[in-house]
This record gives structure tokens, C-alpha cells and sequence, in this order.
């Protein structure tokens, strides 16, 4: 039975996104189950739409969800990716995160509830190390940095110290690696709100599959990808997504070129950006309350401004 994914801040981005013209081309840059892209086909009845996601489970699952419709193009691959190469979208989204089918199915790793093994890539079929490599191979520094740094964790040494010293037994399943952490940590930090593993979680995550990476890349040209009068939507999850997104947007309409540290410029000359978004769209009360995910969620939005 395929586990449900509720959609983030599905009538905020509707309301951004309208009106579509005839024919316009969007692109679900972060496809998952599909629930955004259904609803774009449900608003534009001749609008197509690019699909793009880097787990080849998530896209066979969307094809279920969609349908047979020509209207949609799925491409596997990750977005920074893709979007380097294509051109001539009308709307762009990229609803960054983990899905909520990967924390509840033990058997990707993601997930300290359900046992499985560590692995953590969204793309299974690419060259990444899986987080039980990566925690065999980085020193107890690079393993407290990124726990720090990605997961904003209090405890990241303490919890380091703990993976070096159970290591050269293995830690090869999601249970060993949370049943680690939370022995190291202080009693009434087992206690808390959260799952005491919850940030080294995410921290491993977000280190295996390069995530922050991809968002700084994936700006400058997902915004490139853009027709004039286009507009991107990203949703974050996270205090460090949405700064880089924020300081991304602003970067755009401050310049008119941009690169990503690679030598070929990102941005046509003459490409001019405003925020449409003064402030970040948060869900409100009625959404987070059926879809507590959905709490932490910020929406930012960019426009491209006409030619002329």
C-alpha cells in the first residue's frame, strides 16, 4: 500500500501561480507523489508540465498518482542538474525536504522509526556514499561539524565521540545508529520534543545527498530556465534552506549576472528579478493542523521581469 504525501502550501502556491496562460510549461522540480502537479493539471487543462525527481521510486509513484497523460514529461535526475539545461518555463517549484513516504518506510533509511539499513540517498541508483560509509569514513571532527552545522545540533560532539567509538563493530541499520545517539545524549535531552536523533538525522541526510549544494546551485538556474514573466516558488524547511534562499533571491535582483562558482555565467545579460514575496507565506492554522509536517514550511517567490 503506497503511504500518502499531503502537499505543502498547495493554495498559496495555486494563488502565486495563477493565471496560466494557454500552453504555459511549468516544472514540479521536486515531483515526489505528484500532489502539486495534479492540481497544475486539474488549473490548466492545456498547460504541460516537467517532473523532476532524483528517486526513481517517487517517479514510478507519481506515473500511478498522474496517469497516462502526455501532458507530463518525468525525468529522473536532481534538479540543479536538469534545470542546467532546459530552458522556457512559465512557473517553476522546488518544495525541498524529505517526503513524508520516505520517513515512513523504514527500508530508505531516512527514518529512526523504522529500522533499516543507513543509507539515506534519495538516489539509490547514483555514485553517493551512503551515510553508513560516510560515518565509517569521516573523522569524529567531520562528523561533529556536520552534525553542527547541518542538523543545528547542541550535543554534535558528544554524539560523534559515541559513533567513533561503536564504529569498528559497524553501524549498519537505522535503529543501531539512533539507539548510538540516544545513549549519548543527556536523559532529559531523551526526553524532549523531539526524537533525540532527529537532527543527526538530518544532518546525515542532507550531507549525503549534497542538498544545500544543490539549492545554492539550483537558484541561478532555475531562474536562467525562466520565461519573462515567469515565476519560481521554493518551499523550505529549515533555518539554513531558507536563508539560502532568501540571500539567493536577493543576490538575483541585485545583479544581473550571477554565476555558481563553475566559469560559465548563470544568468543572460539583461535578466532583471523581483521578489513577489515580501515576507515568507507560512501554512496557516487550518493546514498545519491536518498536516503537522507542514508546520516548519516557508514559501519565497521570484519573478523575471518582462523583456523591454
Amino acid at each position: 500500500m503506497a503511504v500518502e504525501h499531503d502537499p505543502v502550501l498547495l493554495r498559496p502556491v495555486e494563488d502565486l501561480f495563477l493565471p496560466l496562460q494557454p500552453g504555459s510549461v511549468l516544472c514540479d522540480a521536486t515531483l515526489g507523489a505528484g500532489g502539486h502537479t495534479a492540481r497544475f493539471l486539474e488549473l490548466c487543462t492545456t498547460c504541460s508540465i516537467v517532473g523532476i525527481d532524483a528517486d526513481t521510486r517517487m517517479l514510478d509513484q507519481a506515473r500511478r498518482r498522474l496517469g497516462a497523460t502526455k501532458r507530463v514529461e518525468f525525468v529522473h535526475g536532481w534538479f540543479d542538474e536538469v534545470l542546467a539545461n532546459r530552458r522556457g518555463f512559465d512557473r517553476i517549484l522546488i518544495d525541498l525536504g524529505i517526503s513524508m513516504v520516505h520517513l515512513r518506510e523504514g527500508n530508505r533509511g531516512f527514518s529512526f522509526l523504522e529500522d533499516g539499513p543507513l543509507d539515506m540517498r534519495l538516489d539509490a541508483t547514483g555514485p553517493d556514499e551512503t551515510a553508513e560509509e560516510l560515518i565509517q569514513q569521516w573523522s569524529e571532527s567531520e562528523i561533529a561539524d556536520t552534525i553542527y552545522r547541518y542538523g543545528e545540533e547542541r550535543y554534535s560532539r558528544r554524539i560523534a565521540a559515541a559513533i567513533v567509538r561503536e564504529r569498528p563493530g559497524g553501524i549498519r541499520t537505522t535503529g543501531a545508529l539512533a539507539e548510538i545517539i540516544r545513549r549519548a545524549v543527556p536523559p532529559p535531552y531523551r526526553r524532549g520534543r523531539i526524537h533525540p536523533a532527529t537532527r543527526t538525522f538530518q544532518a546525515l541526510r542532507i550531507a549525503v545527498n549534497r542538498e544545500l549544494e544543490r539549492l545554492e546551485r539550483v537558484i541561478p538556474r532555475a531562474a536562467r530556465a525562466l520565461n519573462p514573466g515567469g515565476r519560481l516558488a521554493i518551499i523550505s524547511f529549515h533555518s539554513l534552506e531558507d536563508r539560502i534562499v532568501k540571500h539567493r533571491f536577493r543576490d538575483l535582483c541585485g545583479s544581473v549576472s550571477s554565476t555558481t562558482g563553475e566559469k560559465e555565467p548563470i544568468l543572460e545579460s539583461g535578466d532583471r528579478f523581483r521578489i513577489v514575496t515580501r515576507k515568507p507565506i507560512v501554512p496557516d492554522e487550518s493546514e498545519t493542523r491536518e498536516n503537522p509536517a507542514s508546520r516548519s514550511a516557508k514559501l519565497r517567490v521570484l519573478e523575471k521581469a518582462e523583456k523591454g
